[in-house]
């Protein structure tokens, strides 16, 4: 009799602990991976430029559950309503069709994600039948990228006897006399010039660099490298800023001619802007 009472209460006790261990039991949610195609990241911090557009693939697998809505939020400065369809041809958020409620594979495209300069959260979220979500979020920053410097163009600058030069009026420039020893090209009003090295005629490519680098030169109010008495081949490079506009000129060759109209100077070299 007292086998039978202890075997009793062995099978009361194993069944209590059997029911507290299915009370904290939680059911395996969905797992979630987006992966945004230009950068590759599967989520968090990620930089594009202005005009840019983001390409999300989504794939989505079932937990112990079959997956119920797929739902996507879009805030900051470039959001969007309605969000985009996806390739597959499904608005969000999406009641999960039978075909995908195990397994869902879609992508969608936010062709105008980078309109605007500043801040987006695009947040991706699969729940399922059971309740339970999976969440990837992207904190997207537009910035206004760089935009690359022309390529290099001729220019000739001309003066002749005591006239005016020349070919100098679109870069805010004038040569309106000379030293002794040197041609004097200066400024029109508006215009700052600083002399730059000779390595930043390939190093300087782009416009928002050039920029940054005339800003924090020291300005300049005229330039004298090219001689007035003789011909001479040179490397000087110098950043102009004029009406909005940044220039970075390399002269390359100054000749001098006598004729009857007086000496005539030529100097000529290439730009960028």
């Amino acid at each position: 009799m007292k086998f039978t009472k202890y075997l009793a209460l062995a099978f009361a006790g194993l069944f209590a602990i059997t029911s507290c261990t299915d009370d904290d039991d939680t059911s395996l949610a969905a797992f979630l991976t987006v992966t945004e195609a230009g950068s590759g990241s599967t989520g968090g911090a990620i930089s594009i430029s202005q005009g840019e557009s983001l390409s999300f693939a989504i794939d989505a697998r079932k937990g112990d559950s079959d997956m119920e809505t797929f739902a996507i939020s879009v805030s900051g400065v470039n959001t969007v309503n309605p969000i985009p369809t996806s390739l597959q041809g499904n608005s969000f958020p999406y009641k999960l069709s039978n075909a995908d409620d195990e397994t869902y594979l879609d992508t969608v495209v936010f062709v105008s994600a980078g309109n605007n300069i500043g801040n987006t959260v695009y947040t991706f979220t699969v729940t399922d039948k059971d309740g339970n979500t999976d969440e990837v979020s992207f904190n997207v920053t537009v910035d206004a990228g760089t935009t690359a410097l022309s390529s290099p163009s001729a220019f000739t600058w001309t003066r002749v006897g005591g006239d005016d030069a020349t070919g100098l009026g679109q870069f805010g420039l004038k040569w309106t006399s000379n030293s002794a020893t040197s041609a004097i090209v200066a400024l029109d009003a508006g215009t700052k010039m600083v002399e730059l090295t000779s390595a930043d005629w390939s190093s300087i490519s782009t416009q928002e660099d050039l920029a940054s680098a005339i800003s924090s030169g020291t300005a300049v109010t005229e330039y004298r490298g090219v001689s007035s008495s003789a011909n001479g081949t040179y490397n000087d490079v110098l950043g102009v800023s004029y009406n909005g506009e940044s220039f970075i000129l390399n002269i390359t060759q100054g000749a001098v001619t006598t004729g009857t109209a007086g000496t005539t100077i030529t100097i000529n070299g290439e730009y960028k802007n």
